[in-house]
């Protein structure tokens, strides 16, 4: 799976280049939270299992991520992204008054967005529309219900998110933003056995730098008259 996306991250960027449509390449980490959100369906046959009365809370991982953006539009670009992102929660026993049990699912991740953007002389607003690809390379669980079998291993998430970008004179450019990832709105949930269902949502917070590959362009800010 990795060589997999290691050439096509390869070919897209060959190709965005050679299209000179390649604008710039960046990196960015970030802290996320991330919980499941559940749901029994339930029948007099199969009554709810006990375990299945917990609060669900947030549980707190990091993530790490290449980016290419594409065109130079003024206001709007297309960033395309390869992420290792980890996800999951925790889930907290009442009925057994257990130690909270934590769940986390590593995914690998192909990310799309598009980026509107607006030049202000104080830095760059932006915010980004998008679908990432995701695919759970592990699950490790200390949680009895969700260890009775696999999470989902592909899936199609929608993301939404709102940065800023930093003004400088040079081709580094840094910037910082704040993402939004449900579950997918489309297709099967997070996981899904018998007569449980979880769903999951995160925020992540991220920095990064983006490596302005033409910089002639916009090497300083817009100057209004």
């Amino acid at each position: 799976m990795k060589k997999i996306l290691s050439i096509l991250s390869f070919v897209l960027l060959f190709g965005a280049a050679q299209a000179q449509l390649l604008n710039s390449i960046g990196v960015n980490v970030g802290a996320n939270m991330s919980e499941h959100f559940w749901h029994v369906n339930t029948t007099n046959v199969h009554p709810i299992p006990t375990y299945y009365d917990d609060d669900q809370k947030w549980k707190y991982n990091w993530n790490l991520g290449v980016f290419a953006e594409l065109f130079s539009n003024d206001h709007l670009r297309w960033d395309t992204e390869f992420q290792l992102n980890h996800k999951g929660g925790i889930d907290v026993d009442k009925f057994h008054n257990a130690t909270p049990r934590p769940t986390t699912t590593t995914h690998v991740c192909w990310n799309n967005y598009a980026k509107f953007r607006y030049e202000l002389y104080q830095g760059i607003p932006y915010i980004l529309l998008g679908l990432r690809l995701e695919y759970v390379m592990s699950t490790a669980t200390a949680s009895a219900p969700i260890a009775r079998g696999p999470f989902v291993p592909l899936q199609l998430t929608p993301a939404v998110g709102a940065g800023w970008e930093f003004i400088t004179y040079g081709m580094i450019k840094p910037f910082v933003e704040l993402i939004y990832n449900p579950s997918p709105l489309i297709g099967p949930p997070s996981y899904h056995i018998d007569d449980l269902t979880l769903w999951n949502r995160e925020i992540e917070l991220r920095v990064g730098i983006r490596l302005e590959l033409q910089s002639s362009k916009e090497s300083c800010p817009k100057v209004y008259k």
